[in-house]
């Protein structure tokens, strides 16, 4: 039978995910001879041999039985007019490719024949080995300095394969096709790759035979109260013992600002979690993939009787869980047994983790009473990524280890060919886009410091470099509208570099932006978007943040607003709830009558300053000119500062001592609660062409259900849950009737409140309209910079 000469190019998430070993043993099956190689960007490469019936079959099962954490994009097959004949099949030396797509996985989990060998004694070299890897599992996006994906250019280079162990080397394992090593890049075994050093608080190694004394002693620490500061795939953690109180508050006094805000948990398995916590199916199967997130799980109503303690996350209603995923992991809970660990990001606030030993012991000394530090560099770093699930949705929180490189896809064609965001302020990403592709960064945090600055713009040039984008490719930057943030001055840096222009995307419509993407609306569709969240910097030169944008990709018109309410002392009524609930109190009311207020609630109680802060404030509001207030009363239409007012109001919280406090634990609250037991309301009206919420009534009216002793607060939180979303409903549903459109969506940091999003999408959706919402793309700050790059991508091409 005629022997014909087959080019295939396989473009997708085909490097470092086993591709090549898994082509390698199909086209053997099918009897091919040939070449096939990693191109960089471009994919996989194949010169293949055989009878076209053979190659027809091997590309159909290609598609079929893949590796599966791989992802093909596209499958090109070209008949060759090669005349040379191939003698056998090989794996040819890898060689740079340019294509729009990135070809390298996030980092794995371990897989479950890596664990195996782990736990088999009769496999000396990786038995208790915690770095146990293979073609399918182990670190990818963390390691990797540059593509095409081998070892060479990953921080593994520093390990050379072995030739010499039980029951077989390193370079065995590698060049045995039949072997799930074969080709794989970034394993190695107690003989030739890295190892893991216990340290004491002074740097001092602490001495110890083998890692099976090194993890006892460690099990051992962590038991008797200690904090551990443990090295793993993208960074450090902290780690000690959930359930002993003492340990969780000494490690809360050391990191300062973190007084209440919650720790994630680390369990061996969900069956520690089967009284405590609820765990839905779709939930069950986050927590086991090989992303591994971090999965924020509601309390049951046993979980007083857990043994997890209430410092844990103190006032919420959930917990963040996630599952091992690294050999350590295992390795450590085998010896602390069957109870949940605090596992929290090894950092100072607001500082980016250090991922190089002596950084590690600079910045954790005064946080961790000892080090279990391993000598594998990690080239980026990446922290657990954290998420929520609305019934059958997915809310990332923090988009990190786990999803990225990963790429978001345009709905519509992109003839530029690159551009770059830098984000907003607080929980940032950064972005690449790379024709009709986005490639979000890794968490970088809030960018208020130098080193979360020189984070951002590293991560930024890393996924340039993996993309292999020239700097000539770059058409423009965008950025936040707000010209005092960091990332803001980032991009203008960039536009100086690249000699390109800045595209400024105003923060609320970046958001509707993102959730368009998430949801594929096509360039000739509008939809309605209900922007929710604390903070972003509107046309008008005011702080929105509960905004109503008639959207499509060209621009946007906003239609709905809440209620301007000024903020008499600026951010510092972000941080003092007290603050917030005077001002709206003073502008709603006669001065008179909020004094008498002020007192029935003890509001000098929760003043930093009492009285001295009190007639201050007062004193300033007397001061400003009430029809437009001036620059040093801000006015604001925040979501995010009517939760927090009411969380005060009604004694939920009254300090925000992280980001969102007062709003979580008001939705905790509220879940204890029965809105259908209270006779709320929430009055809107239009004005010059925009609907505007009336948040002075609402205030008003919850101080008067206050009055009565007898009504349950819990009540009152759910119910204005309830009609606050309602109110937001009913608005964007009007919009959309005038303006023929049957799409309304939901997108910013107030869309992880689960109880606000679900009311509000029963209305839309009772209403016979399609609801928008996010499952890809973060809705809160971390999906900002998809946004970005979607709205710098109009200006540049109009």
């Amino acid at each position: 039978m005629k022997q014909i000469t087959y080019n295939i190019e396989i473009t997708g998430i085909v490097q470092g995910v086993g591709f090549r070993p898994f082509l390698y043993n199909l086209a053997r099956n099918h009897d091919l001879k040939g070449v096939i190689l990693n191109r960089g960007n471009a994919g996989v490469s194949l010169s293949l041999q055989g009878n076209r019936e053979d190659i027809e079959e091997f590309i159909v099962n290609v598609k079929k039985k893949k590796p599966s954490i791989s992802y093909i994009e596209n499958i090109t097959v070209n008949e060759s007019e090669i005349n040379e004949s191939y003698s056998d099949l090989l794996i040819g030396k890898s060689e740079e490719g340019r294509g729009i797509s990135l070809t390298l996985p996030p980092d794995i989990a371990i897989c479950d024949d890596c664990l195996r060998d782990m736990r088999n004694p009769n496999l000396q070299k990786y038995h208790n080995y915690p770095f146990i890897a293979c073609a399918v599992c182990g670190p990818r996006f963390t390691t990797v300095k540059d593509l095409p994906y081998d070892r060479e250019r990953s921080m593994m280079i520093n390990f050379p394969l072995c030739k010499k162990a039980e029951p077989e080397s390193c370079v065995s394992e590698y060049s045995d096709f039949q072997n799930r090593r074969f080709h794989a890049q970034t394993f190695a075994c107690s003989v030739c790759g890295p190892s893991y050093q216990l340290y004491d608080n002074e740097r001092n190694p602490i001495k110890a035979d083998s890692i099976d004394e090194i993890i006892k002693n460690t099990a051992k620490r962590i038991k008797e109260g200690e904090i551990a500061a443990i090295k793993g795939i993208g960074g450090v953690h902290l780690v000690c013992d959930a359930t002993y109180d003492k340990t969780i508050l000494k490690l809360r006094r050391r990191k300062g600002e973190r007084k209440y805000k919650p720790f994630a948990l680390m369990v061996p398995n969900l069956d520690v979690l089967r009284d405590s916590l609820e765990i839905s199916i779709k939930e069950k199967e986050l927590l086991t993939s090989f992303r591994r997130p971090i999965v924020l799980l509601e309390k049951s109503q046993n979980f007083n009787d857990s043994n997890i303690s209430e410092f844990v996350a103190p006032g919420l209603n959930n917990i963040g869980v996630m599952l091992p995923y690294s050999g350590i992991h295992y390795l450590l809970f085998d010896h602390i047994g069957a109870q949940p660990l605090i596992y929290t990001s090894g950092n100072k606030s607001n500082i980016p983790m250090a991922i190089e030993n002596d950084k590690i012991f600079d910045q954790l000394n005064s946080l961790a009473d000892f080090f279990l530090l391993h000598n594998r560099p990690i080239h980026q770093r990446a922290d657990d990524s954290v998420l929520r699930v609305h019934i059958d949705k997915v809310k990332l929180i923090r988009r990190s280890r786990g999803y990225v490189p990963e790429y978001v896809t345009l709905p519509f064609e992109v003839k530029t060919p690159a551009a770059i965001s830098t984000g907003p302020e607080l929980a940032v990403t950064g972005a690449i886009l790379r024709k009709n592709r986005i490639f979000p960064t890794q968490h970088i945090g809030n960018v208020t410091h130098l080193e979360t600055y020189d984070f951002l713009n590293q991560s930024l040039l890393h996924m340039k470099k993996l993309l292999q984008i020239k700097d000539s490719e770059v058409k423009f930057i965008a950025c936040d509208a707000h010209p005092s943030f960091t990332t803001t001055k980032l991009a203008q840096e960039l536009a100086n570099k690249y000699t390109v222009e800045t595209n400024i995307v105003q923060h609320h419509y970046a958001h509707i932006l993102s959730l368009m993407v998430d949801n594929a609306i096509s360039s000739e569709e509008k939809i309605v978007g209900i922007s929710v969240d604390g903070v972003g910097y509107g046309d008008d030169g005011k702080i929105w943040g509960g905004e109503i944008l008639l959207s499509d990709y060209k621009g946007y018109e906003r239609l709905g607003q809440l209620q301007y309410q000024p903020m008499i002392g600026g951010d510092r009524c972000t941080k003092f709830p007290a603050r917030m609930a005077a001002s709206i109190i003073l502008k709603s009311m006669e001065l008179e009558e909020s004094k008498k207020i002020f007192d029935k609630i003890g509001l000098i109680n929760d003043l930093e300053y009492r009285d001295v802060e009190l007639n201050a404030i007062i004193s300033q509001f007397e001061h400003t000119n009430k029809s437009s207030f001036d620059r040093n009363v801000p006015l604001t239409s925040s979501a995010g500062r009517i939760f927090d007012t009411i969380s005060y109001l009604l004694g939920v919280s009254n300090l925000k001592t992280y980001r969102g406090e007062p709003a979580m634990r008001l939705e905790g609250f509220a879940s204890k609660g029965n809105p259908d037991k209270i006779d709320l309301e929430i009055k809107y009206y239009k004005k010059d062409g925009t609907f505007f919420i009336n948040t002075s009534d609402l205030i008003g009216n919850i101080l008067n259900l206050l009055e009565n002793p007898s009504i349950s607060r819990h009540d009152i939180a759910a119910k204005f849950h309830t009609i606050f979303a309602e109110a937001f409903a009913d608005i964007a549903i009007l919009i959309a009737d005038l303006s023929k459109i049957d799409k309304v969506g939901l997108t910013g940091g107030v869309a992880y409140n689960c109880l606000f999003s679900s009311a509000l999408k029963n209305v839309i959706q009772n209403n016979g309209m399609i609801f928008l919402e996010h499952n890809k793309i973060p809705p809160g700050d971390a999906g900002i910079s998809v946004g970005q790059l979607v709205g710098g991508l109009h200006q540049h091409t109009s």
